[in-house]
């Protein structure tokens, strides 16, 4: 076999396991969405918010595509009552309001990922800085062609004629 072609299989392969990996992701996601009893996108506020601290209504509504105003404010209404989140003001400018993870979230959403954590944690066992760090460099790039992609298809294209 060719270097090309076998590049080109391997290739196809590894994107055939990206497209596997993410489907495994959404799915995981969308149980754990349905054990808390809330919907996938509120799960994704809610692991926006872990990740990046408070954010603004405006801020996680273009960060998950959703609309400002009514869809945002009812996501964020539903998971301040289940106690998942709390509106607090901006230090920084008081007339913000920011939208904060609380320690209740943290405890009842922490374990449903902690056996998933643990699994990926082992497949690295034995593996060095340098191999760890390519993995990285891939899992950052592959994150941010997947933003891009998720980025173009909310922009309104042209209509095409049928």
């Amino acid at each position: 076999m060719t270097s090309g072609k076998a590049r080109r299989e391997t290739l196809n392969s590894l994107q055939l396991a990206l497209r596997w990996q993410t489907t495994r992701t959404v799915l995981f996601h969308s149980a754990v969405a349905n054990r808390l009893g809330i919907a996938i996108t509120d799960l994704s506020c809610l692991n926006l918010l872990s990740m990046d601290g408070p954010r603004t209504p405006g801020q996680l509504a273009q960060d998950i595509g959703i609309t400002r105003g009514g869809a945002v404010t009812a996501m964020i209404d539903r998971l301040e009552r289940a106690g998942y989140v709390a509106r607090e003001r901006d230090p920084a400018d008081r007339r913000r309001i920011l939208v904060v993870i609380t320690s209740k979230a943290a405890r009842q959403v922490s374990p449903l990922f902690a056996g998933l954590g643990r699994a990926i944690g082992e497949e690295f066992v034995g593996r060095d800085a340098e191999s760890l760090a390519d993995l990285l460099d891939f899992v950052t790039a592959s994150t941010d062609a997947l933003a891009h992609a998720t980025d173009s298809l909310r922009v309104p294209s042209a209509l095409v004629d049928e």
